[in-house]
């Protein structure tokens, strides 16, 4: 069986190339069939390996490639792929995790990133062809049930040429089982060694061949509960083992601003009674809350996963499949209680606290006032995921001019529903009601004034503490949110692959082909949320799509061969051209954009001599701007940003300046600012055009045969992208249309008719550079004993040696603007090592994963030393200073994890495998610039885990 692979096209603007490159690959067949018409054509079984388009006997390729096998899977005793894929060294510290510190709020998918470069700049393809992503390119690889997988493979390359946008930093292809006969039930459990993060886990495999039609069906199901902060002393608190410093101002003795300052209610005067204004003391450190504990380390779910292969062969040369999935995914994620934060953020939040409300003790209005709604309850939000996506096709191969030529042509569609159930948040026209105007009637407390009541409302009291906020009143302003965010995608693809003449050296082979891609994307926000009355930002809706016509070419051609120093000589040379359309909304105005790209890839494998192969690749990389990067609805924040045409700031600036503020609208002398704080919406942008750069990787394959069951791979790689996308703030946007006079960016700014800002959109732009330098290594040895079995090593590492980050190319070549490995957040050293000890139906694994250190920036100032975080090793590096680090670095230290596992196959057609990741329940070390928490994601989360699995086939 023939591995199948496709994706895309049906009519194309690009007509003119599509025909030239038909021409000229179909008229080079034609050329040699005089040359070849004594060859006979032999049918030789020939695979795709990841990273090209051609078909071939062999699998050696010019791209560095690490394989991760079904053995090794098992053997690892994850639960899930995004669990697998962290441990490759070439992930970063994004995307992969079952923690919420990068989020505030995981909503339970998994992606990967490689290279340091993000998760939209790495291609995941499951069967070599494309997925369902996200609105934002990626894909949620929890999508993908780990009992399907036969093995996964990781292209450590750009590979745009040959899969097209966002393989600027590798491609991850997910490679699903085929050729299964018989019934198998799986089953898994497992938990962390505190008790807690149980897992279960059970799937049904049924696989037959019958006559000339194939069939493989799983169904699993699994299980994850939750792990919380609080339930570890490393992530209970906001940093770790310091309870009240770094706790919020909004707790739930309150924060009022009254004519004699900030106070908080005296925690020793909490109760039921009738408060004063004596009762209350100025704002501390002790009136502070942990908001750290209510938080997830890991993120509960439920999952059910169908997957079905169907093939059918109609003849020796011709077959059809269908492959389906069906994923239903529910999790919840929670945080802590909404802050009221009146008068200290946002124009939604201008909420005065009457003076004529029964509860206010002060005698005045509060303008600014804080609680935590704990009353309320935690943040909770429920994600119901239904995902479904179905590839069919065709497949077969036929002869011309004596050569068997292999082709295929598929269609596929996915759809993605997410409805989101947000519970415990606030409604701030009920909250406005609330802490308004109150009155008794007969012996009632009731909003608003004898002569004008609020039907239904309850005054709110936020000075008794926790105990003065009844059930009552968090039931009139706290309400339950919905959303409904709806992803698809229709993929069309033809390929063609063969050999097509012969050379002294060896066969030319080629592939060609044609795609067309469609990928939607929708977010409807709650109600209030649209109307910004709730304490969730408002945000726009979102509606987009982008489609995507593309045309593709690859050859390999061997050059030299048989000769001293040069066994064999090939060069591969790939190109893709594509044209994108994208339609969607900028708030409510349709907007429409048009790019296009050609990217080139040159590749060589040289093999000196039997041992050893050198090879490498020069290809260029581009990445198609996402439906989420044009047309994203804008999403609400509220920057610290001073308006240059304020009247505290306009007759500070230049007369150039000045006269911009004025020809906008701004009166002479300035416009009132009243806050401190301006409105941002940042949303997408249909300007962007594609990110583009090159990847180059040069390496070697070694295989000694003075040494039997050894090679080791060395590559080098060098990848460095232009025009990529970065945002700039609110008062970026500013200093840009009237400092500096850059037209193009006044646009994103809304005034009002008074001249105050109303609204900086901010969005992202084509202005950064960056560049990413590094080698990875592979290496593995096996051997056998007569006596003692079997024994297979397994090295896998990789070492970033320069990462750079700039915003223009002038300076991303400046020595001094160099950002390393270390002062960065980016890891310089990652890798594992396996050994597998086999002997007859016994097999043990003894697994160890290295994560270097990372330096990070200090955000403790000098005086909080006093307060004994030092002994904690925060900020353990106060010397290393600089205009950036001010406070000096702090060192998070190197880790080593040990795992172990052992299977056993039993007479009855079944095994059992039991194991623990992390054996000697290594703690994280302590890290300061995770939100709500104190260790990175590349991290596992302190106490270990067991697992045991059972295997019983029929």
């Amino acid at each position: 069986m023939k591995i199948k692979t496709g994706t895309q096209a049906l009519s194309f603007k690009r007509s003119s190339i599509t025909l030239a490159m038909g021409a000229a690959l179909f008229g080079g067949f034609s050329f040699q069939a005089s040359a070849a018409d004594t060859t006979t054509a032999e049918k030789v079984e020939r695979i795709e390996i990841t990273g090209s388009r051609i078909k071939r006997a062999d699998i050696e390729g010019a791209s560095p490639v690490t394989s991760i096998g079904r053995l090794a899977i098992e053997s690892s005793g994850v639960q899930n792929i995004g669990e697998l894929l962290q441990t490759v060294a070439q992930a970063d510290l994004s995307g992969l995790t079952q923690l919420t510190n990068n989020t505030n709020g995981n909503d339970g998918s998994q992606t990967i990133s490689l290279r340091n470069l993000g998760d939209n700049r790495t291609l995941v393809l499951v069967d070599g062809r494309r997925f369902l992503a996200l609105g934002g390119g990626q894909v949620d690889i929890s999508q993908i049930p780990i009992a399907i997988v036969e093995r996964v493979d990781i292209l450590a390359d750009g590979a745009s040429a040959v899969y097209g946008t966002d393989a600027i930093a590798g491609v991850v292809n997910i490679i699903t089982k085929d050729g299964f006969e018989g019934v198998s039930l799986d089953a898994s459990i497992g938990a962390n060694f505190e008790g807690d993060g149980e897992y279960k886990q059970a799937g049904l495999s049924i696989g037959t061949i019958k006559g000339d039609t194939s069939l493989f069906l799983n169904i699993s199901k699994s299980e994850e509960k939750e792990i919380g902060a609080g339930d570890r002393e490393i992530s209970k608190y906001p940093v770790a083992y310091v309870p009240q410093r770094f706790g919020s101002a909004f707790g739930l003795y309150g924060i009022f601003g009254t004519s004699d300052g900030l106070v908080s209610l005296d925690p020793t005067k909490e109760g039921s009674g009738v408060r004063t204004a004596d009762d209350f003391e100025p704002f501390g450190t002790k009136h502070r809350y942990n908001f750290a504990p209510t938080n997830y380390l890991k993120t509960p779910s439920d999952r059910l996963n169908v997957f079905a292969k169907v093939n059918h062969e109609f003849s020796d040369s011709l077959s059809a499949f269908i492959d389906f999935t069906y994923n239903q995914r529910k999790s919840v994620t929670q945080i802590a209680a909404v802050p009221l934060t009146a008068g200290f953020s946002g124009p939604q939040w201008e909420i005065p606290y009457s003076k004529d409300n029964i509860y206010n003790p002060f005698g005045e209005d509060l303008t600014s006032f804080g609680f935590r709604t704990l009353p309320i309850g935690p943040r909770t939000s429920i994600q119901d995921y239904d995902t479904y996506f179905i590839t069919g096709g065709f497949e077969g191969d036929f002869e011309i001019a004596d050569r068997i030529l292999l082709w295929d042509i598929s269609m596929s569609r996915g759809d993605s529903s997410r409805s989101v159930k947000g519970e415990n948040y606030v409604n701030l026209q009920n909250l406005r009601n609330a802490v308004g105007p109150s009155f008794i009637a007969d012996g009632v407390a009731q909003c608003g004034t004898a002569d004008n009541a609020i039907a239904g409302c309850v005054p709110l009291n936020l000075f008794n503490g926790e105990t003065g906020f009844t059930d009552e009143m968090a039931n009139y302003i706290g309400y339950e949110l919905n959303d409904q965010v709806n992803t698809g995608a229709t993929n069309f693809a033809a390929n063609i692959s063969g050999e097509i003449f012969e050379l002294p050296a060896g066969w030319v082979g080629f592939a060609a082909g044609i795609e067309k891609r469609t990928n939607t994307f929708s977010d409807s926000p709650d109600a209030l949320i649209a109307a910004g009355l709730s304490s969730s930002n408002f945000r726009e809706p979102t509606n987009g799509k982008q489609t995507a016509e593309e045309a593709y070419f690859e050859f390999a051609v061997p050059v030299l061969s048989d000769l001293p120093g040069i066994q064999q000589l090939d060069i591969s040379l790939a190109g893709r051209f594509s044209d994108f359309e994208n339609s969607g909304f900028v708030g409510v105005e349709p907007v429409t954009s048009t790019f296009d790209n050609e990217s080139f890839k040159l590749g060589f494998t040289w093999r000196v001599y039997d041992d050893l192969m050198l090879r490498g690749n020069y290809s260029d990389t581009f990445r198609a701007p996402s439906v989420n990067n044009l047309f994203a609805g804008g999403g609400e924040g509220f920057p610290s940003t001073q308006d240059p045409c304020n009247t505290t700031q306009f007759d500070l600036q230049s007369a150039e300046t000045q006269s911009r503020c004025l020809a906008d609208n701004v009166p002479n002398g300035g416009s009132i600012q009243p806050t401190g704080q301006l409105r941002s919406l940042n949303g997408g942008n249909p300007d962007l055009e594609p990110e583009e750069g090159n990847t180059k990787t040069f390496g070697f394959v070694y295989n000694p045969s003075w040494l039997d069951g050894f090679d080791m791979t060395v590559d080098y790689y060098r990848i460095e992208l232009q025009e990529a996308l970065s945002s700039i703030s609110a008062a970026g946007m500013l200093n840009r249309c009237y400092v500096q006079g850059e037209d193009e960016f006044c646009g994103f700014i809304e005034r009002r008719e008074d001249g105050r800002i109303a609204t900086v959109r901010t969005s992202q732009f084509n202005l950064a550079q960056l560049q990413v330098e590094g080698y990875d290594f592979n290496a593995n040895y096996r051997f056998d004993t007569h006596e003692m079995g079997s024994f297979a090593f397994r090295l896998n590492g990789s070492y970033t040696d320069k990462y750079r980050s700039a915003g223009s190319e002038e300076s991303i070549n400046d020595a001094d603007n160099q950002v390393a490995a270390i002062d960065s957040d980016i890891l310089r050293w990652r890798g594992t090592f396996n050994t597998t000890w086999t002997y007859d139906d016994l097999s043990v694994t003894w697994g160890m994963r290295y994560t270097s250190d990372i330096t990070e920036s200090c955000s403790i100032p000098d005086s909080f030393v006093e307060d004994g975080l030092a002994t904690r090793e925060l900020c353990n590096q106060r010397d290393h200073t600089s205009e950036d680090n001010p406070n000096g670095l702090n060192r998070v230290g190197s880790v080593i994890y040990h795992d172990l596992s052992a299977s056993y196959a039993l007479p009855w057609q079944a095994s059992v495998r039991v194991g623990m990741r992390n054996v000697f329940q290594k703690e994280p070390p302590i890290a300061l610039n995770p939100f709500a928490n104190s260790f990175y994601s590349v991290h596992d989360i302190p106490g270990g885990t067991w697992f045991l699995n059972y295997k019983q086939g029929f």
